[in-house]
């Protein structure tokens, strides 16, 4: 393993990239770029990565991917353009006046950047209130106004509270008023966002502001719009492969057989550790979907709290399934047991395997929908989902993954979801992938044949379901995101969904893993290595 992995954990993606070679570092890119939409924060780090390596060697093949990064990050954060000092920019005159505007009215530059080491996942209120006394000493200050629309952003909030005393600088309008349009439309806001929207200059509209408003067009029911709109954002970006799934999926919808959820034989199982009210809350969703006559088996795992007298209660629920608990008298961790429940008799007499968190909430068509995908292909092995956090609008979660560095001194898996997005539907669709989240996902029965069990060396959790989903992948088997189902997942939910605050103790056993998956893997690395993102994206897209 790198000697600088811990280095690199702290670093994140930069840290990452700076351990690659320019071919490898670009490869990296176009492996993100079609898997989720860029965001401002990834878009920023690669277009730093790229900036620093342009000026150690000027290799002529990083300057428009260059270009295309400065634009993107000027289309979804277009007051960034105060840090930017590209000839691009400085040779615009109409680029220029946006500049001057913007440092004109830095009224407070040494308390901004005071402001900016405030903790904005953690402390966004905190942030919200200097910013806004900013806004009020000052009601031009357009750079504030920037950062209050992010610190909103992330407390699911309307502006309201500021937007009347801010009055943006001319030079500054039309790129505030798109600002405004993206910031009401990523978070489903259709009222407010279609009323920007009609009032935005068309010659200004960038393929940000399209993926948008075609997600508003959708849940306005208007599908032919939302096509429109989607078709113009890849006349003007055409390296956006989510688009194209969507678009696809948009012109010709998926299409679910419920009757399969009464022909194939499923079992379902869940394990639980002390959270016996989320238990219950789980079971009684369970209870409200599709479930046809699947067995269900619960195994408390060491429990101490009131968790089996809820699954007791809970049995009332299903009084058309085999309802089976198993107590054990201690906590064996994840992998373990997933083990037991799929080495039970009952995984062998069904065709297919459903493992549930317990702290989900469902819904009802779920099983239609795996079932239906996993019937498509014989190949198909695992088929997981879109996974979000409670609370309206809902915060993306977790979406699906690929093997991003396979190297003989690293191994790196992708980001798993796009940074602090909302699901507003940009990820609503089916696709293959490498790996998807274990809170909710079917097993085919015949798969596991070839690789029965979780590898229990990442007890007590994480990466077990993942190592799993990549051992599947190196036997042949597809693994399947179905975006058209979206599971609630209640973990880490509240302050740590937003810090992702995690104890020593669970930092180091995450590191830990990441250590142990290289290791198992080392001897395979170079067949690692193939399972990226680039290969699944379908040769029509290009």
């Amino acid at each position: 393993m790198n000697n600088e992995f811990f280095r690199i954990l702290r670093q994140g993606l930069a840290g990452e990239l700076a351990c690659l070679t320019v071919a490898e570092a670009l490869e990296h890119f176009r492996n993100h770029q079609a898997n989720f939409h860029l965001d401002r924060t990834v878009a920023i780090c690669y277009l730093n990565h790229f900036l620093s390596e342009y000026s150690k060697n000027a290799e002529p093949g990083l300057w428009p991917l260059i270009g295309y990064l400065v634009n993107k990050c000027l289309h979804l954060s277009p007051f960034d353009i105060v840090n930017l000092s590209t000839d691009s920019v400085l040779n615009d005159p109409a680029l220029r006046l946006k500049v001057e505007a913007l440092q004109e009215n830095n009224f407070a530059p040494e308390l901004l950047a005071d402001i900016d080491t405030i903790n904005l996942l953690r402390d966004a209120s905190k942030m919200r209130d200097a910013l806004q006394r900013l806004i009020v000493a000052h009601p031009t200050y357009a750079l504030a106004a920037g950062r209050l629309l992010v610190a909103d952003f992330l407390e699911r909030k309307r502006p309201d509270d500021w937007l009347h005393t801010f009055q943006c600088p001319e030079p500054l309008q039309g790129d505030f008023k798109r600002m405004l349009f993206n910031h009401y439309a990523s978070m489903g806001y259709v009222e407010e966002a279609g009323l920007l929207w009609n009032a935005l200059p068309q010659a200004d509209i960038d393929e940000v502001n399209l993926n948008y408003a075609a997600e508003i067009a959708r849940m306005s029911g208007d599908l032919s719009r939302a096509v429109e709109l989607y078709e113009r954002s890849l006349a003007l970006d055409k390296d956006q492969p989510p688009v194209r799934f969507r678009l696809e999926e948009l012109r010709r919808p998926s299409t679910k057989r419920p009757e399969l959820v009464g022909q194939k034989k499923v079992a379902i199982y869940l394990y639980s550790y002390n959270k016996a009210k989320l238990l219950g809350a789980t079971l009684k969703s369970l209870a409200g979907t599709n479930i046809g006559p699947a067995s269900i088996t619960v195994l408390l795992n060491g429990c101490t709290d009131d968790s089996l007298a809820v699954a007791q209660a809970a049995q009332g629920l299903f009084p058309g399934n085999s309802f089976t608990i198993i107590p054990l008298p201690v906590n064996i961790g994840a992998p373990a047991a997933r083990n037991w429940l799929t080495n039970l008799p009952s995984t062998w007499e069904n065709e297919y395997v459903a493992f549930l968190d317990d702290d989900v909430e469902l819904p009802r068509d779920w099983l239609e929908w795996y079932l239906t995908v996993a019937e498509s292909d014989p190949k198909i092995a695992v088929v997981g989902c879109k996974v979000v956090y409670p609370g309206q609008p809902a915060r993306l979660q977790y979406l699906y993954r690929y093997v991003s560095i396979a190297k003989d001194d690293l191994f790196r898996l992708s980001l798993s979801v796009a940074h602090h997005q909302y699901d507003n539907g940009f990820y609503d669709f089916i696709r293959e992938t490498r790996s998807v989240m274990g809170c909710l996902h079917l097993l085919r029965t015949e798969a596991l044949r070839k690789i029965p069990n979780f590898d229990i060396r990442f007890s007590p959790s994480q990466m077990d379901d993942i190592d799993h989903d990549l051992c599947l992948c190196l036997e042949g088997y597809k693994v399947m995101y179905c975006g058209l189902v979206t599971c609630i997942h209640h973990q880490s939910s509240g302050l740590a969904a937003r810090a992702e605050v995690r104890s020593p103790a669970m930092i180091g056993n995450c590191l830990g893993n990441d250590v142990k998956i290289f290791y198992k893997h080392l001897a395979r690395i170079s067949e690692l290595r193939k399972l990226d993102n680039l290969s699944l994206i379908p040769k029509r897209f290009a």
